[in-house]
């Protein structure tokens, strides 16, 4: 991507690495990597995962308390993504901690450079490659076991198995947490998607559009110059599209501040568009239903305890973060 990038501070041999992976590269090259994955996360995929997720919703629901404040960021929409990757690419549950926060904060502060990202890109990179290892001793029925069978260089391998860990985590539990957040403070929507479970799909995809979990594209850099209104972008220009602004087009959508889980045509642009198009869309929305669904079937009168100016929001690098959603989950 250019001396212009973000990761253009990282060391040569992590950035070499990470200049592999399906979103920093173009076709053929980023057509033959996506390919090989694409399967597991089509829309049938998704839904082959529903009682993984499932199950996993259940469970972090079961060790909530409902005697005490619970924050719903922390004990449930941050774990719930990492779990799901880790049963379908093959993590260990006991890796799963380190893993969530070594994304996190790759995620967080891809726009800083500093000390800690590169700490952490450097501790994920070294996971990935050790997990490959390790699935090429003892494999299984994970994608990575999958993807070792196909034809890539180890630096190839490596470089998927860090991208699925990126993309995979982090964004699908601002996803939830923001949903959550959503419902919870719109009663009458929560109510509507209680009492007719088949609007989960339309709260999740309002969830994306009103706040969607990355407020900008992914990066890309122009080859050649590039006119768009009255601004001139000179080649080798690292642009952002600023996706907040697309999901409220007053020209593209009626009341576009308002959370209505019944809106039509809802062509939100979270997930990006064209051969780049998240390629865990699918999944994403699956886990976010499942979550948002086994919560509100449990708990009759969930409510946050917190003032809506008292959240913890925070600008966080390409992300607009909630930190913490603490609730009181009242009875089952």
């Amino acid at each position: 991507m250019g001396d212009k990038a973000p990761l253009a501070a990282l060391p040569p041999t992590v950035r070499s690495v990470v200049a592999q992976d399906m979103l920093n590269t173009d076709p053929p090259q980023h057509t033959r990597l996506r390919q090989l994955v694409a399967h597991r996360f089509t829309g049938r995929s998704a839904n082959a995962m529903r009682p993984v997720v499932d199950e996993i919703a259940e469970r972090l629901l079961d060790g909530l308390d409902t005697a005490a404040e619970t924050d719903l960021v922390a004990q449930y929409a941050q774990p719930l993504p990492t779990l799901v990757l880790g049963a379908m690419i093959g993590i260990p549950e006991a890796d799963c901690p380190d893993v969530r926060r070594w994304s996190d904060t790759f995620v967080s502060e891809l726009l800083l450079i500093s000390d800690s990202l590169l700490d952490a890109t450097t501790s994920l990179l070294d996971y990935a490659a050790e997990l490959v290892r390790r699935k090429r001793r003892e494999p299984g029925h994970d994608l990575i076991s999958e993807l070792i069978e196909a034809n890539l260089t180890d630096d190839e391998l490596s470089s998927m198995v860090f991208v699925l860990l990126i993309a995979g985590q982090t964004a699908t539990t601002q996803l939830i947490a923001k949903a959550l957040y959503l419902l919870l403070t719109n009663p009458d929507q929560r109510d509507a998607v209680r009492a007719d479970e088949t609007l989960l799909g339309g709260a999740v995809d309002e969830a994306l559009r009103l706040e969607p979990p990355l407020q900008v594209s992914a990066f890309r850099m122009t080859q050649e110059s590039l006119t768009i209104g009255d601004t001139c972008i000179p080649a080798g220009e690292v642009v952002l599209c600023s996706l907040t602004a697309v999901n409220r087009d007053k020209s593209r959508f009626t009341a576009p501040d308002s959370f209505d889980v019944r809106r039509d045509d809802n062509q939100h642009l979270s997930f990006g568009f064209g051969i780049h198009r998240c390629l865990g869309a699918n999944l994403a929305k699956v886990e976010a239903e499942a979550a948002l669904g086994a919560l509100l079937r449990r708990y009759s009168s969930p409510r946050i305890t917190a003032s809506a100016g008292d959240l913890p929001w925070v600008e966080a690098g390409i992300m607009r973060k909630l930190m913490a959603l603490p609730v009181r989950l009242g009875a089952k």
